[in-house]
């Protein structure tokens, strides 16, 4: 069950000074121990003053699971679940998984990756 937040999406990237909107995700690791966690973000822009400008590319999300949730200040009304094409595996495992949450705005997480032109 989820509850649908009160914002659009395009008022969550209106109200970004300055920021990165991650679109896709193409995988990533969790340390289920502790909650940290590194996902490989497949598309994704700046944000600079409220506007999508620039694409980037080979863009990681890096931080702590409990944390990053910490840091939600917007969620929006666009809560989809995915097509069901994800797995999660181990030792040549693995499982489908369905995926899904909406738009959220976070003050503060670790990103490394390279601007496109």
């Amino acid at each position: 069950m989820h509850a649908a937040g009160e914002s659009t999406p395009a008022d969550i990237i209106r109200s970004v000074n300055h920021g990165i909107y991650a679109v896709s995700y193409s995988g990533g690791q969790v340390n289920i121990s502790n909650g940290d966690f590194v996902f490989s973000v497949t598309e994704a822009y700046l944000i600079e003053n409220g506007r999508v400008t620039s694409p980037l590319r080979n863009v990681m999300l890096i931080g702590n699971g409990p944390d990053v949730l910490s840091k939600v200040t917007a969620v929006a009304n666009d809560y989809q679940l995915s097509d069901g094409r994800w797995t999660c595996g181990k030792d040549g495992q693995s499982v489908p998984v369905g995926v899904g949450m909406p738009t959220i705005l976070v003050s503060g997480i670790t990103v490394g990756g390279t601007k496109v032109g």
